[in-house]
């Protein structure tokens, strides 16, 4: 068997092991899908829960999570687009991220993934942008082992100064894998993502945790050159 041949059979046994992974994590309770259906999605979030659903983006059907969160959107921003705060935090699978291109609206990253002892590391290149106005990041693939995926992160000021986070995704692993079981797999990936950042965030501005002191432009506001206001241990970049 040529190299050629060999890295095409490790690629797909990776694509299989990712399928494997998607699937059992189907069967994974999740807070989300636990909760009593009762309540309205309002009550849900005022309770600590993460509403999940499916948004309709012309024939695409992107899975959302949305949370409650006690921070203001000006203290959630420079967490939730940091990606070295995800780095072994909020996503503990992310394993390197290496930034290609790091504007104040845009970034460029490669990002590598951990899934497991049994399941090989993928990487996949991503093209994030930011509209700090708006409270909001979009981001699509490039390149990488998965197919497609895109998606979207979109901030909302709530009541008492507290911010409704809304976290929406699409797969496409480029298998062939059923839509449905893809997006139940997201379905649980979301709300995990979305209650580690809450406890990140918690962590920072209530038990005064150090902000990760490597950061990308976007994370510290439309005006790079400004300095962080501190007060404790927390800085924040205005």
């Amino acid at each position: 068997m040529n190299s050629t041949a060999k890295r095409r059979l490790s690629l797909h046994k990776s694509f299989a092991l990712l399928t494997l992974f998607f699937v059992i994590s189907t069967f994974m309770p999740n807070n989300a899908a636990l909760a009593g259906s009762a309540l309205s999605d309002a009550e849900k979030l005022a309770k600590g829960e993460v509403v999940v659903g499916v948004r309709n983006v012309g024939s695409t059907k992107y899975v959302t999570g949305t949370i409650l969160l006690d921070q203001s959107p000006e203290q959630v921003w420079p967490v939730m687009v940091n990606p070295f705060e995800f780095q072994g935090k909020i996503s503990p699978r992310m394993k390197t991220v290496d930034v290609m291109l790091d504007k104040e609206d845009q970034s460029i990253m490669k990002v590598t993934l951990d899934l497991g002892v049994f399941i090989p590391n993928f990487s996949y290149t991503v093209d994030s942008h930011y509209t700090r106005k708006d409270g909001l990041i979009s981001f699509k693939r490039l390149g990488g082992t998965l197919k497609d995926f895109s998606g979207t992160w979109e901030m909302k000021p709530a009541e008492n100064g507290k911010t409704e986070l809304t976290y929406s995704m699409f797969v496409d692993p480029g298998f062939f894998v059923p839509q449905w079981i893809m997006r139940e797999g997201v379905k649980v990936e979301l709300p995990s993502t979305l209650t580690l950042l809450r406890k990140r965030l918690d962590n920072v501005y209530l038990h005064q945790n150090a902000l990760e002191p490597k950061t990308i432009l976007a994370a510290r506001g439309q005006l790079a050159h400004k300095t962080p206001a501190t007060t404790g241990g927390v800085s924040v970049w205005q």
